[in-house]
Order: C-alpha cells, then sequence, then structure tokens
C-alpha cells in the first residue's frame, strides 16, 4: 500500500507510491522491461527490504510484525538463481527447518518434480548436490528450490522467474508441473516469458516503479502493446 523503496545512495526510487491488492487464490503476473522494479517488489513482498514509506500486507497485517518463520511458512517463493549449498537434496529442500517431517520433505519433492530425477539415484534425497548445486542441472536446481518453497504448503507462492535457467523441454515440464503446484494457492509470477503468462489471470504491469496496469491479463497485454512495449504473443518475451 503506496510503497516507497530507494537503493541506499539513490535519489530515484526503484518503487515509487506503488499500490495494488492480489484477493487469495487470484494467480497474478508482474511484468516489465529490465530495470522496472519486479525483482525489488519481489524482495519487498517477502520482507527482505523494507520499505521508506507504506506497507506489504498479507491479510491486514504489516509483513515486518510477522515472525520471519511464520512468513516462510505462509509465503513459499522461489527466486530467479536458487542459492543451494553444499549438501544433500534433503538439506538443501529443509534449509532453515532441519526438523521437517519426512512426510513433509517427500510430499514436497514428489509435487516439485525432484523425486523424478532423483529416481535412479541409489542415495534419494540424500544424493549430494554439490558446490552451489553444481552437481545438478539448472532444471533440477529449481525443482529443489520449488520443493523448499512447498515444504510447508504455504498459502502464498512466489515464483521470480522460475524457468530462467531451463531450456525449452524443461521449461514446459515445470509449467505443466506449476498449473497443479498453484491450484488453490495465491501466485505471484514474476516473468518475461510470453510463454509463462498461461499460469495467471491477472497482470500487473510496472515501469520505473510505477503501477502502470493492473487488471485481466488480455487488457493488461493490450495496453502493453498500446505502449509499444512488446507484443501480446503468448511464445514471445515481455
Amino acid at each position: 500500500k503506496d510503497v516507497v523503496f530507494h537503493y541506499p545512495g539513490q535519489s530515484v526510487p526503484a518503487v515509487n507510491h506503488l499500490s495494488f491488492a492480489i484477493e487469495p487464490g487470484e494467480h497474478v503476473g508482474i511484468i516489465g522491461a529490465v530495470g522496472s522494479g519486479k525483482t525489488t517488489l519481489e524482495r519487498l513482498l517477502l520482507n527482505l527490504y523494507v520499505p521508506d514509506s507504506g506497507s506489504v500486507q498479507i491479510d491486514g497485517t504489516d509483513v515486518r510484525q510477522i515472525d520471519p518463520g511464520d512468513l516462510r511458512r505462509c509465503v513459499g517463493a522461489v527466486q530467479q538463481s536458487p542459492q543451494l549449498f553444499y549438501g544433500t537434496v534433503r538439506e538443501n529442500i529443509t534449509m532453515g527447518h532441519e526438523t521437517a517431517p519426512d512426510r513433509a520433505v517427500l510430499r514436497a519433492a514428489e509435487l516439485s518434480g525432484v523425486m523424478e530425477f532423483l529416481r535412479d539415484s541409489q542415495h534419494g534425497l540424500d544424493t549430494q548436490v554439490g558446490e552451489r548445486g553444481e552437481a545438478l542441472s539448472g532444471g533440477q536446481r529449481q525443482s529443489v528450490a520449488i520443493a523448499r518453497a512447498l515444504l510447508y504448503d504455504p498459502r502464498v507462492l512466489i515464483l521470480d522467474e522460475p524457468t530462467a535457467s531451463m531450456d525449452p523441454a524443461s521449461e514446459n515440464r515445470l509449467r505443466k508441473r506449476l498449473e497443479i503446484l498453484c491450484e488453490g494457492k495465491t501466485t505471484i509470477l514474476i516473468t518475461h516469458k510470453g510463454s509463462m503468462l498461461g499460469l495467471v489471470d491477472k497482470l500487473i504491469l510496472i515501469d520505473r516503479g510505477r503501477l502502470v496496469a493492473f487488471g485481466p491479463k488480455d487488457e493488461v497485454i493490450a495496453k502493453l502493446q498500446a505502449r509499444q512495449y512488446g507484443t501480446a504473443a503468448e511464445n514471445t518475451e515481455i
């Protein structure tokens, strides 16, 4: 609500009096040019950045007043470049929540596709991922990050360029999986790929930290065309 945020030393706000409300269960995409403020907005939603003014709220409560552990259970996030550490797949899924029940870990691994690529591994969830996850492909690392986000079956999913490191075949598989995972969840998708917009019903268009449009997908894409940002075709980049 009316959020303003500056990066240190910058006079121009990265987010400038931004206001919108997403209803429970809605699937909303956030689009805009490079540097428009999309990822900054994601970090504000996750309370990784604190607004200079205004507030980010979940169910009417300022995220700054929510315990970080409770926030993680409520909001699952998959960032553009997921951070994995040296250890097992299981340890990377449960990061910060090592006491998570085995059934929750297995459920998240199944839903995210992790068990699919571990099927032929004799170590299963105890397979080593290597330094920074280098033993896994980009798509496999993303699957682990999604499993981490799903661990506590959050009501809200925030996906920042979830297919950024994937080839077209892997992207297609993940998109189909996300169609199922996002059912019944409030979903916020940050993307520049038109091919991912089938996951959302509404779009937020931002430019230089300001809200340009927010509404049904087709209406916002039409406005996007009118502003000459790009094309409405869902097989192109935004």
